[in-house]
This record gives C-alpha cells, structure tokens and sequence, in this order.
C-alpha cells in the first residue's frame, strides 16, 4: 500500500480508502506530521479535496485509518500462541511493530498523540493488538489487575522507546542502521565532562547503544520480568 504512486480515481472512477491512506502515508514518509492535510492528500491524488473528504471523512478520521493501515501489519499470533512462552511472544510483538514503525517513523507521532488506552484511538486494529496483550498476559499467569497495569506498562514502554530512537534521527524513511545511529551518539558524547559526570562518563559505551534492539528488549523483558513479581 504505501508503495502506491497510481491516480487517485480505480477503473470505475470512484476514489477508495486505500489510495486515500497509500497518499497519506507517502506524504508522511516524505514530509512528517505536519505536512498531512486533506488539501495535501487531495493535491497528492490529483482529484479535489471534497472527494478526500467524502471518502474517508475528517483528518482525524484518516490519521486513524493510516495509524490502522501500519499496525495492521504488526504481527500478533505469537501473543495468542499457548506454545510460545508469554515474554517470548511480547518481546515477537513489539520487534514487529518497532519494525513496522521504522519503516514509517511519523507515524509514531501519530500514534503518541492519541489516548494510550490503545496504540490507536479506538480502532479495530488496534484493539485487536490489545486484546491480544491482554490473553498473551492471561497466558503468563499474571493476575487480573497486574494485567490491566501491564498492557499499559507494555504500551508506554514499547512506544515511549521507540519514539525515543526515531528522535535521534531526521524521521524520514529509511531509518538509519543501528551501527550509524551508535556511531553518532558515541560521537556526540565525546565532550563530555567526566571530572562533573564520572558515572555517566564511566557508561559511555552502553549509553551510545541505548537506541539498539538490544537494549530495547533488555527493557521490556526486565519490564515482564518485573510484572510476576508486582
């Protein structure tokens, strides 16, 4: 979908939801967040801002539908799987999904704007990831109220990172390689006073690989980890 470059009209004149939100996402990827617009979209598909409007409503309704579009991708079967152990089928989830992301940085900001009780306002889409957490959590033998706190927790934590390491970078597709981003941030920790910081400058190799996958499932698993004891 969002490789789409075609008009914006199918063979039958009618302009649908896919080109709508495949225009939206080129124009994210190109430009971020504040670029998207209807009048933008319309522009981008060539055809009038009415016609943006009749199809997929308000921008509110169609940053909805392309936050819905990424994570629909975001695989969830592990989370549901009885032969995959709880924390392994988390950690699957959100590498999917911090995956997915990279591939399409704005749209984390996307996603971070809206209410955290989901990844995505209330979208099907998005409640299936939910649900899915919430029966992956039941799998693990948590207790009903650490379940609550710890898709929450898991939400926070996951998105809070990712947005974190997209931060460090211009939030333009293709995201830099983990080993550049490491080399920058070891680069720009370089003049660091260690005579005021000596616990921090005595870090300095872990903190350039905070943006790693390695430290991001480190997190989520002490995170995990940490529910069966709450």
């Amino acid at each position: 979908m969002s490789e789409a470059k075609t008009p914006g009209t199918d063979v039958a004149g009618a302009l649908t939801e896919k080109q709508v939100v495949a225009a939206a996402l080129a124009i994210l990827d190109a430009d971020g967040v504040d670029a998207l617009t209807i009048d933008a979209v319309a522009k981008h598909l060539g055809v009038d801002a009415d016609a943006v409007h009749a199809c997929t409503g308000s921008l509110t309704d169609l940053e909805r539908a392309v936050i819905e579009y990424v994570l629909s991708f975001v695989a969830l079967g592990p989370l549901t799987d009885d032969g995959v152990d709880w924390t392994a089928a988390v950690i699957q989830f959100a590498l999917s999904l911090r995956g997915r992301l990279f591939e399409h940085p704005a749209v984390t900001a996307l996603i971070m704007s809206g209410p955290m009780d989901s990844p995505s306002a209330d979208g099907p889409v998005a409640r299936d990831i939910t649900e899915s957490l919430f029966v992956c959590l039941a799998r693990g033998g948590l207790p009903t109220p650490v379940r609550a706190h710890g898709v929450y927790a898991v939400f926070v934590y996951v998105l809070g990172s990712i947005a974190l390491d997209i931060a460090e970078t211009d939030g333009k597709p293709p995201m830099p390689m983990e080993s550049d981003r490491i080399v920058a941030r070891r680069k720009a920790l370089q003049d660091l006073d260690p005579t005021r910081w000596p616990r921090t400058a005595e870090h300095l190799e872990e903190i350039a690989a905070w943006t790693s996958v390695d430290q991001f499932v480190w997190g989520l698993r002490v995170l995990l980890i940490g529910m069966t004891a709450a």
